[in-house]
C-alpha cells in the first residue's frame, strides 16, 4: 500500500487495527454484561420461561426494525452531507419524528395483535403479557437508536456504543438483578428490562444534550421529505431482509416447538454471538477505507487490507469457537437445568457461525464495491432458503434440525458470497498465512479434549482449566510460528486501550 509508517504497517491497517480495537472492547463489554443477565435470566426462569422471555424480545426486535423506517441510517447518511446546523437539526427531526410515531402505531398492534400471536405460535398465555409490555418499551428503544446514529455519522464511535450498548446493559443487568433477588416472576422480569430501556434512552438524551449542539427541529428545507424518505424506506426493506435472516430460525421454532426449546435454541444464539464481536469490530472501520481505496481504483491494496481483516476475524474467532464447540455441554450447564440438552444444538450453530465469522467483512466489501443489490437479493434470499430449510427440518427432527438448517444455510452463503467477490472482482481473502492460525486451533483442540477425556475434572472447573490452558496453547503456538507486524500494531493498540 502506498502510505506506511516506519515500522512496516499500512496506514490503513493501523486505522483499521486502532478503531477496532476501541469497538471490540466496546463490544466484549457489552456481551460480558449480556452474558451475566443471561446467566441470571436463565437460572431464574429456566429453560422453558426464558424461551417465553426470548420468543417476546425477539418480535419486540423485529417491530423495532420497521418502527423507524430506516431513518436511523438517514442520520448517517445525511448529517456528515451539511454544513449548517438547521439543516442537521432537519435530519434529526425527522428520524424522530418517523421514529416516534412509527413506535407508538406498531407499538399498538403488537400490543392488541398480542394474543392473536400467542395462539399462533407458543400457545403460552404468559407471552400475550410479555409482548404486550414489550410494547411499550418500543419508543425508548427506537429513539436511543436515533441517538446513537448521531454519533455514528459524527464518527464518535465510543459515544455511539456507550450510548445505545453498554448502558443498556448495565441498566438492565441492575434491573433484572433487582427483580430475580426480590424473586420476581416471568412479567416482573419482562417489566424490568422495560425499565432498563426507559434509562437507557434518558441517559442517550443526557449524552446527546452535553456532548453536541444539536436540537431535532422541522424548519429548514434541506434535505426534502421525498429526498429523505426515498432514503430511508429502501434501507429498511434491506434491514428488514437482514432481520428475517437472522431471526427466522427463531421463529420457526416458535411456531413448531415448545418455549423450553426456544430458551435453549436462543441461549445458543447468544452464546455464539461471541464469535461475531471480532468481525463485527472491524466492519464499524472498515467500510468507509474500502470504499475510499475502491473509488481510487486501489485494487491490490483493497485486496491485502480485505486479506488482513478477515485474518484477524478469523482468528479471533477461532478461540472461543474452539471453546464452545468441545465444551458445549458444559456450558450450556451453567446456565441452569434444561440447557445442557442442547449440548449439540449449541456445537452446530458453532460451526455455522465461525465460517459465516471467518469470511471476514466479506459482505461490506461487496456492498463497498458497488454491489448493494445483490446484498438486498443475499439477505432476502437467505431469510427464505433458512424459513424453508428449518420448516423441513424441524418437521422432522426438532429442534436439532432447526440448528443443522442454520448452520447450513450460513455455510453456503458465505461461500457463495466469498465465491461473488471473487469473480466479481477479483478479491480472495486467504492466504497461507491462514495456516498458522488452524495450527494453534488445532493444538487448543487437542488440549480442550485431552482435559475433558483424561483428566478427573469436571463442570465449571473443567471449564477453567481447560479454558486457561488452552488459550495459552493457543497463544504460544501462534508466537512460535511467528506473528505478523501488523497483528503486533493490533494487539498493541488494544493493551494499551485496557491499559
Amino acid at each position: 500500500m502506498a502510505d506506511e509508517s516506519e515500522s512496516g504497517v499500512p496506514a490503513a491497517l493501523r486505522s483499521v487495527a486502532r478503531g477496532a480495537g476501541a469497538q471490540v472492547l466496546g463490544l466484549g463489554t457489552t456481551r460480558v454484561l449480556g452474558f451475566i443477565t443471561t446467566f441470571l435470566l436463565t437460572s431464574s426462569l429456566g429453560a422453558s420461561l426464558y424461551g417465553i422471555f426470548s420468543f417476546g424480545k425477539t418480535l419486540i426486535s423485529i417491530a423495532g426494525t420497521i418502527t423507524n423506517l430506516g431513518t436511523d441510517q438517514s442520520i448517517v447518511r445525511f448529517v456528515p452531507d451539511y454544513d449548517d446546523r438547521t439543516s442537521r437539526n432537519r435530519v434529526i427531526g425527522l428520524a424522530t419524528l418517523t421514529s416516534f410515531v412509527g413506535s407508538i402505531v406498531v407499538g399498538g398492534i403488537l400490543f392488541f395483535s398480542a394474543p392473536l400471536l400467542t395462539r399462533l405460535t407458543l400457545e403460552e398465555r404468559l407471552l400475550t403479557d410479555v409482548l404486550r409490555l414489550f410494547a411499550f418499551s418500543l419508543p425508548f428503544m427506537t429513539l436511543t437508536g436515533c441517538i446513537a446514529s448521531v454519533f455514528r455519522s459524527l464518527e464518535l464511535p465510543g459515544y455511539q456504543i456507550l450510548s445505545e450498548s453498554i448502558s443498556r446493559q448495565v441498566f438492565r443487568l441492575i434491573t433484572v438483578g433487582i427483580v430475580v433477588l426480590i424473586g420476581a416472576t416471568l412479567v416482573g422480569v419482562v417489566a424490568a428490562a422495560v425499565v432498563a430501556w426507559i434509562l437507557t434512552f434518558l441517559f442517550a438524551v443526557g449524552l446527546f444534550v452535553t456532548q453536541t449542539e444539536f436540537r431535532p427541529g422541522l424548519t429548514g428545507s434541506q434535505p426534502g421529505v421525498r429526498e429523505f424518505y426515498n432514503f430511508s424506506i429502501p434501507v429498511t426493506l434491506s434491514d428488514s431482509g437482514r432481520l428475517f435472516q437472522n431471526k427466522v430460525d427463531v421463529l420457526m421454532v416458535g411456531f413448531f416447538l415448545s418455549g423450553s426449546a426456544v430458551g435453549i435454541y436462543n441461549l445458543s444464539r447468544v452464546l455464539t454471538q461471541l464469535l461475531t464481536i471480532p468481525v463485527t469490530g472491524f466492519n464499524t472501520i472498515y467500510p468507509p477505507i474500502a470504499a475510499r481505496m475502491y473509488g481510487n481504483n486501489e485494487s491490490a491494496d483493497l485486496e491485502a487490507l480485505f486479506t488482513q481483516v478477515t485474518r484477524w476475524s478469523f482468528t479471533m474467532s477461532l478461540l472461543p469457537a474452539v471453546g464452545l464447540f468441545v465444551y458445549s455441554d458444559e456450558v450450556l450447564a451453567i446456565f441452569g437445568e434444561g440447557f445442557d440438552a442442547g449440548g449439540l444444538v449449541l456445537s452446530l450453530y458453532v460451526v455455522g457461525q465461525f465460517v459465516s465469522a471467518a469470511t471476514g467483512p466479506t459482505s461490506y466489501t461487496l456492498m463497498m464495491t458497488d454491489h448493494q443489490y445483490f446484498m438486498m437479493i443475499d439477505r432476502w434470499g437467505v431469510g427464505v432458503a433458512n424459513a424453508v430449510l428449518n420448516y423441513l427440518l424441524i418437521i422432522r427432527f426438532g429442534l436439532i434440525g432447526a440448528a443443522f438448517a442454520t448452520s447450513t444455510v450460513l455455510i453456503l452463503i458465505s461461500a457463495i458470497r466469498v465465491v461473488t467477490i471473487w469473480y466479481m472482482e477479483g478479491l480472495f481473502p486467504y492466504s497461507l498465512n491462514f495456516f498458522k492460525p488452524i495450527a494453534a486451533g488445532l493444538a487448543c483442540g487437542v488440549v480442550l479434549v485431552g482435559w475433558e477425556v483424561l483428566s478427573p475434572l469436571s463442570g465449571l472447573v473443567l471449564l477453567i482449566v481447560g479454558g486457561i490452558t488452552g488459550t495459552i496453547t493457543f497463544a504460544l503456538i501462534l508466537i512460535a510460528i511467528g506473528i505478523e507486524p501488523e497483528d503486533r500494531e493490533f494487539f498493541a493498540d488494544i493493551a494499551s486501550r485496557i491499559n
